[in-house]
């Protein structure tokens, strides 16, 4: 695991250190550096540019909060490459808590196996280059998961529930990693269950309760409207394939479409009448479908933004890992959705409750973001978990064909 760990660490550093984001404070990335600004220097959490900025809830405050602390740190000219160095040793702790989390119900080979794949994951060793949620989304959920799997302490439990409570800061649609966890665990321990819930959840109520005693000059809500409204379109394609990923830039009915509930619904309404079966089949089959698959929507291959001078186009080794993981995706994903269903439908009382959570995690997960785009990027914090769910899978599989 050494080794692992150190091959994790070296492929994040080299990508970092090697390759050129092309304007890496763009959109989302632009947007939580203006909270971290604001932050810093005016003791407001607002994306407002005005020179008394007004507070909001528009994005959640965990990732701008972990940016603002790098900038109070390093300063004005140092925090962005603090922010990317921290997220590397927070990428490679992933991978090292990734095992940690299998070996509570896994033997040693299959355990590794998943550490490997979530060393090697394209998908996660570019994220620390970019000042975006989902490098640190993924350390929290997988160490929550270790710590909560592993407790055998009220002290444990409850440090887990408050890693686990962490993550709706970063990013509000997985408030159901709480609910899941006390519903999976209720039946073996509900004192340690309901521990787990009113730990994990006082973050989320506290935040909610600063937006309802706040007057707000912009609110969640909003961009939670825009993005039911961006990930509605069929095939991601309005009418020209030319603005494929982002099909709203056409739409004569955007931004009115996702300005608010009313407007959504309105607009939705009928086009989903006029071809149900379109819709239907989109929403069912092929979102879930896009969110398990390799490159991402709305970017290029494993890029978020674009990339200049990548190591995986310049470096042997770093292209070899590349072309091994995308040939590997398909059948590791496959495993990962067995491992899933086969976790959830076995339930032994004796045996841990890891697999079973892992399990409903990758099901809650990926219909959290049915109704948004269907980027892979969004379940990038659940993809450690969908590699140990498709190491699991790998002896119960050698087990059942041994049998037959």
């Amino acid at each position: 695991m050494s080794i692992v760990v150190v091959v994790a660490a070296a492929l994040r550093i080299a990508f970092v250190t090697g390759a050129d984001v092309q304007s890496p404070l763009r959109v989302d990335a632009g947007q939580y550096a203006q909270y971290a600004h604001n932050l810093v220097e005016h003791g407001v959490y607002s994306l407002s540019k005005e020179a008394e900025p007004q507070p909001d809830s528009f994005r959640s405050p965990g990732f701008p909060m972990f940016v603002a602390l790098c900038r109070f740190v390093a300063g004005e000219s140092g925090w962005y490459d603090l922010t990317r160095w921290l997220q590397v040793v927070l990428s490679t702790m992933t991978v090292l808590l990734s095992y940690r989390l299998a070996r509570q119900f896994l033997s040693f080979a299959p355990a590794v196996l998943g550490s490997v794949l979530v060393a090697l994951s394209p998908h996660l060793v570019v994220a620390p280059a970019y000042v975006l949620t989902e490098c640190l989304s993924s350390f929290l959920v997988t160490a929550a998961l270790w710590a909560l799997v592993g407790a055998k302490s009220t002290q444990r439990t409850i440090f887990g529930a408050a890693l686990l409570g962490m993550v709706p800061l970063c990013n509000e649609t997985m408030v159901f990693l709480p609910i899941v966890a006390t519903a999976v665990l209720w039946r073996r321990d509900r004192r340690r269950a309901m521990t787990i819930l009113a730990v994990a959840m006082l973050p989320f109520l506290c935040w909610n309760i600063r937006n309802q005693t706040t007057d707000l000059a912009r609110k969640g809500s909003e961009r939670a409207t825009a993005s039911i409204s961006h990930g509605s379109y069929p095939g991601m394609v309005y009418q020209s394939q030319q603005y494929f990923g982002f099909p709203y830039k056409e739409d004569p009915e955007q931004p009115e479409f996702g300005a608010s509930w009313s407007n959504l619904w309105n607009v939705l309404a009928p086009r989903v009448q006029q071809d149900p079966l379109r819709y239907a089949k989109w929403y069912i089959i092929d979102k879930p479908v896009w969110l398990w698959s390799w490159p991402l929507v709305q970017g290029t291959d494993v890029y978020v933004y674009p990339v200049a001078n990548s190591p995986y186009e310049r470096q042997p080794v770093m292209a070899a890992t590349h072309w091994l993981m995308r040939w590997l995706h398909l059948p590791v994903m496959l495993l990962a959705f067995a491992g899933a269903v086969v976790s959830i439908l076995r339930r032994r009382p004796e045996a841990s409750w890891a697999p079973q959570f892992l399990g409903w995690v990758a099901v809650f997960g990926t219909l959290a973001y049915l109704p948004v785009i269907p980027d892979p990027r969004y379940l990038q914090p659940f993809r450690p978990l969908l590699f140990l769910l498709a190491a699991a899978a790998v002896p119960t599989l050698a087990h059942l064909f041994k049998n037959r």
